[in-house]
């Protein structure tokens, strides 16, 4: 199967399980039909069903594949062992922003990306209320499609005026020697945002409508589909600590997203200049 192909058959396949499952449950859920995993961390029937549906007809499309689903690790964590392998290996996020999904808020979407050797290879994200899909190809670009039409994304260069500037400071996961440093750079950009969801946070930052975000749990199916994504819009993903650019095998931080590498550097320097030690 040529690469070309198999993009259209994974965009097919995500848009099938959003309109037939996801969709269908989009402010109609039950009570029982939403679940905490952990404190704070929802699960609802349309993640768990999307995922269960999605899983054999993605190992389908590549021989030898297997998934690494956010349901399934949640239930055994054991099988976050397959980032280790070598073989081709989905990652998948059925519903990505299930709070704002369980609370009728539309910033939720589908994600799955394509590991080979333990590096992305291809990545989309489709965003349902929008009708709107991100794909990627690791050094063949990134596209944005919705009901306008297709283009390449290219995120752009972010102001150098942090007045200027949009981002989102996620910390609750962060260490707290790190989370004075971003609350302070946080103080001095001109408007914050919280979405929590990356699948709309990565591609906001590939459009160009935002400039950072920071991270630290970095979970595979979280941040692989959206850092190739972005990568491939002239963005940086990178650990603000170490400098290394975020691998999907990678689950911690502290990690700063950025438009473009100038912009990158400016931040993680300013981060870097105010954190506890």
């Amino acid at each position: 199967m040529s690469m070309d192909d198999l993009a259209g058959k994974v965009a097919a396949l995500i848009k099938e399980a959003s309109a037939d499952i996801v969709m269908p449950r989009f402010r109609a859920l039950a009570a029982h039909e939403v679940e905490e995993k952990s404190r704070g961390d929802l699960v609802t029937i349309a993640d768990r069903e999307a995922e269960l549906w999605l899983a054999p007809r993605l190992e389908a499309l590549v021989r030898g594949s297997r998934v690494l689903g956010e349901e399934a690790a949640a239930a055994n964590p054991a099988l976050l062992s397959h980032l280790d392998d070598d073989m081709p290996l989905w990652t998948v996020d059925p519903v990505d922003g299930t709070a704002n999904f369980a609370a009728g808020r539309e910033a939720f979407g589908l994600m799955v990306s394509l590991l080979e050797g333990g590096e992305t290879v291809r990545a989309w994200i489709y965003l349902p209320v929008v009708d709107a899909l991100a794909v990627s190809e690791r050094g063949g670009g990134a596209f944005w499609h919705d009901r306008s039409g297709s283009v390449r994304l290219d995120a752009g260069a972010a102001s150098a005026e942090p007045a200027e500037q949009t981002a989102s400071f996620y910390v609750r996961f962060m260490p707290d020697e790190w989370k004075s440093g971003i609350e302070s750079c946080a103080a001095g950009v001109g408007a914050t945002t919280s979405l929590l969801c990356s699948a709309w946070d990565y591609t906001n930052v590939a459009r160009g409508q935002h400039d950072f975000i920071t991270y630290h749990r970095m979970l595979p199916w979280d941040h692989a589909p959206g850092s190739l994504i972005l990568r491939e819009a002239g963005g940086v993903v990178r650990d603000i600590e170490t400098g290394m650019d975020y691998a999907p095998r990678t689950l911690k931080g502290p990690h700063l997203v950025a438009r473009d590498e100038e912009s990158w550097q400016r931040t993680a320097e300013r981060i870097r200049a105010k954190r506890r030690v």
